[in-house]
């Protein structure tokens, strides 16, 4: 069975995905091939052997389609493009995946905007259980097939013991972390709110923000510039640009190590991937009540929740997590539980296998 996934650049949380679901689908005998419609950050992330193509002209699209004979095309989020592979003469099953949609005003007009190519083209809908699409896609999509699984994540890259080289030594201070794109939904404006003002109550703390400007939003990075000199935090933050997905294992354990917390500032989120990273490296999380990331974060038990806007109620469960031994030590040794009962490869693979057998897929 081969399947092919489609994206448009490699970067962030879908080149995640797809990198774990091509390991995590490989044993149920499904063969993942992608296909971006231009290089990014991401496009080294991929290991050698799997199959990852760089198009957008037809011409060049209708090749790889012709050689390949996939059983199934998933299109992820830019239902534009389904259309092309119908008149590709693509008829085999295509699926329309939905992974983090921006706020909910933006997920309703995208997803309305949507409805013509997803009717005509796509023979179900898939998305990994995030609240909010779910009662969307009842309301705009109540007659099509719709699939709803978490995504696959595996721990052991997150495991110490499987480090290719040795930990660092900890900090002599205690980074507050920012993981994101630069843009509005992800709220950067919030982090720096609230890392000022963990900053007054404890000036040691250093702010770490890891981004990729070529994602940024047009005009955010000279607002964040503009910000920084504002809140007066020049000197505290530190910018991490286009790290690779393969060394954030050590940056998650070392922000672990030194008593740093993860903080989460969306203000609507799909099924971040930063969180399970996190969670399995024990990196203590406080974040935003931002829909999907409910999934991953269970307040007070897997993380801390704070209401979006409230910077000092932020700020205080930052100083819960920084200073409180025994309630950190709690929320990551559960959080590491979570992450591998409910985002396991096994399960993700077998629900994709269902997935195609119901579409009328070849068997795998």
């Amino acid at each position: 069975m081969k399947v092919l996934f489609v994206f448009i650049v490699p970067s962030g949380g879908v080149n995640t995905l797809n990198r774990l679901r091509h390991q995590a689908l490989l044993p149920a005998g499904i063969y993942s091939h992608f296909l971006y419609f231009r290089e990014g950050s991401g496009s080294s992330d991929f290991a050698p052997g799997i199959p990852v193509f760089y198009a957008s002209e037809p011409p060049a699209v209708r090749h790889i389609l012709d050689y390949y004979s996939f059983d199934c095309i998933v299109v992820t989020s830019f239902f534009l493009q389904m259309a092309l592979f119908r008149q590709l003469g693509f008829a085999k099953p295509i699926i329309y995946e939905i992974q983090g949609f921006g706020s909910p005003e933006q997920a309703r007009r995208n997803l309305s905007e949507a409805i013509p190519f997803v009717n005509e083209y796509a023979d179900a809908i898939l998305y990994p259980g995030t609240p909010v699409i779910g009662a969307l896609l009842e309301e705009l999509y109540p007659f099509k097939p719709k699939f709803s699984f978490a995504n696959p994540f595996d721990p052991r890259a997150f495991d110490r013991s499987s480090f290719a080289y040795p930990p660092a030594p900890p900090l002599d201070y205690s980074p507050l972390v920012w993981i994101g794109r630069l843009e509005d939904n992800k709220n950067w404006r919030d982090f720096l709110l609230i890392g000022a003002e963990v900053i007054k109550r404890k000036p040691g703390v250093r702010l770490w923000m890891f981004s990729d400007p070529a994602l940024a939003e047009p005009g955010e990075a000279e607002q964040l510039a503009i910000w920084t000199q504002g809140l007066g935090l020049g000197h505290y933050i530190f910018h991490h640009h286009n790290v690779a997905n393969s060394l954030m294992p050590y940056y998650y354990d070392l922000i672990a190590s030194s008593g740093g917390v993860l903080c989460m500032t969306s203000k609507s989120e799909g099924a971040p991937y930063v969180a399970l990273e996190a969670l399995s490296s024990g990196c203590p999380i406080v974040t935003s009540n931002s829909d999907g990331v409910s999934s991953a974060i269970l307040d007070g038990t897997t993380g801390l929740y704070y209401s979006h806007g409230d910077i000092s109620g932020a700020a205080d469960r930052v100083m819960r997590l920084m200073t409180e031994r025994k309630l950190r030590n709690s929320l990551v040794e559960t959080g590491k539980k979570h992450v591998r009962s409910e985002f396991s490869m096994e399960n993700y693979a077998a629900r994709f296998s269902g997935m195609l057998l119901t579409l009328g897929a070849r068997p795998c």
